[in-house]
């Protein structure tokens, strides 16, 4: 072999291996940012269960109904127990949309309540709605990235190598209606049998 043909072999190398640690180094960033929108929408939803005693207080004050209020009492209860046992994202996410449509039955449709505190936190909590929907798309097309990657070649190699695994999805279900309704937070089923790499899940590890 002539000096230029190693020369040649040696520079290809070199290109292959810096096109790999490239790749990897991509699926790693896409990975933690991945990361940190999950923790950003955990914050969000955190703070959504924030609003709601104000909310259960301000209906006493509207004249609502308990029996409108009980669902929401008990709809956030159910989902801070399943953020405080760490369950996977399904978990998480169906309470999260049993939260979201007991909240729309009580403020999803006003029904002659002029209460200004009711009213105010209501919003809130609808502003809420829409930046936890934020933090969902954010998230989804992170983990989009990173599947993508995961299953098409040559990607898929970097991602081996970089341990870099497929995640699940969340999605949020918007208004489809004339009324407004909250977000209903629900987690997509994990794709092609694949499972999420996400930290407090019950699966294995996005």
């Amino acid at each position: 072999m002539t000096s230029v043909a190693v020369v040649m072999v040696v520079a290809v190398v070199v290109v292959a291996l810096l096109w790999m640690r490239a790749g990897m180094r991509r699926l790693q960033t896409l990975r933690a940012r991945r990361r940190d929108s999950l923790r950003l929408l955990f914050d969000e939803l955190d703070d959504r269960y924030d609003l709601v005693p104000a909310l259960i207080a301000a209906s006493a004050g509207a004249g609502v109904e308990r029996s409108r209020i009980s669902p929401v009492i008990g709809a956030r209860s159910l989902a801070i127990e399943m953020r405080d046992q760490r369950l996977g994202l399904a978990e998480r996410a169906a309470g999260e949309n049993t939260l979201s449509a007991a909240l729309h039955e009580l403020i999803g449709v006003p029904d002659g309540v002029n209460h200004w505190p009711f009213i105010r936190v209501a919003r809130e909590l609808q502003n809420r709605e829409q930046r936890i929907a934020g933090a969902v798309r954010v998230h989804n097309d992170l983990a989009a990235d990173i599947n993508a990657a995961v299953t098409r070649f040559p990607t898929s190699l970097f991602a081996k190598l970089a341990g870099v695994s497929p995640v699940a999805l969340f999605e949020v279900t918007m208004p489809t209606t004339e009324q407004e309704q909250p977000a209903a937070v629900v987690a997509a089923a994990e794709r092609d049998g694949t499972a999420p790499d996400d930290e407090g899940s019950g699966t294995a590890a996005a």
